[in-house]
């Protein structure tokens, strides 16, 4: 279940770049973007689905360094997902947006065409991954929302943090993961949770009963109430079976 409050845990660094965690804060859906074909579309076009979450990762396309690592991640991330079968497009969508508004569609659209074909175990398309620019009129409030900071830097470009959001069907700030690597077990469950179970399996549903996501560690770790939950549901209906088989081997004999 999503927090009610807007949480706000800031992990800046240096200063003036970082996160400023806003779950269950909505996201700017109303902000405008170029796809990969030069047209200007809102954001909530994306998220066209009511059991589809989304994925999205801020970054700049003339950085090659750390945007081109969280995309690796990205990649290598799905290709997990696709192999235990949730699919980019059907199950849920990423989005790689700009946040530099001198990239253009063109570069976007060769981005996403060279980390599409990188992605293992299914073809994907620009309805599964499709990677954004825009103005800075709507790039800011978008940032703003999803709480990413980042500043111009004059040797690298930018200043940026290594993260991707998660964000539910309905356009609310669901999960973050940190990093470049991005385990595929940790993204599906956090899919499962921003779909509110939508997609996934009755396996994962399982997990996220004994599991939890913690945010210091970046993963989910084992939940001990959750197992205790489980464990008194097995020693339930092991007594109801017990009784049952006993007193049926009673009104036999």
């Amino acid at each position: 279940m999503l927090p009610v409050a807007v949480q706000a845990e800031k992990t800046r660094q240096p200063e003036g770049v970082g996160i400023d965690q806003k779950l269950s804060a909505p996201v700017a859906l109303d902000t405008k973007f170029y796809n990969e074909d030069g047209e200007l579309v809102e954001l909530s076009t994306f998220f066209d689905s009511d059991r589809r979450p989304v994925i999205i990762a801020p970054a700049f396309y003339e950085c090659a360094m750390l945007c081109t690592a969280v995309f690796d991640g990205i990649s290598r991330a799905m290709s997990g997902l696709a192999e235990k079968g949730l699919v980019a497009g059907e199950d849920y969508r990423v989005l790689s947006v700009s946040f530099d508004p001198e990239d253009t569609p063109q570069m976007a659209r060769t981005k996403g065409t060279l980390y599409r074909s990188t992605v293992k175990n299914q073809k994907v398309g620009p309805e599964g991954w499709h990677f954004l620019t825009g103005t800075q009129d709507n790039i800011k409030p978008l940032m703003d929302s999803m709480g990413y900071n980042y500043k111009p830097d004059g040797e690298v470009r930018y200043s940026h943090p290594a993260a991707i959001m998660l964000i539910t069907p309905a356009g609310e700030m669901s999960r973050y993961l940190f990093g470049i690597k991005f385990d595929p077990t940790d993204l599906r469950l956090s899919l499962v949770e921003a779909s509110s179970g939508k997609i996934g399996t009755l396996t994962d549903a399982f997990l996220l009963t004994c599991f939890r996501f913690d945010p210091q560690k970046g993963k989910y770790t084992p939940f001990a109430m959750g197992f205790m939950q489980i464990g008194g549901m097995l020693i339930f209906f092991f007594l109801v079976g017990l009784v049952l088989f006993l007193y049926l081997r009673e009104r036999n004999t």
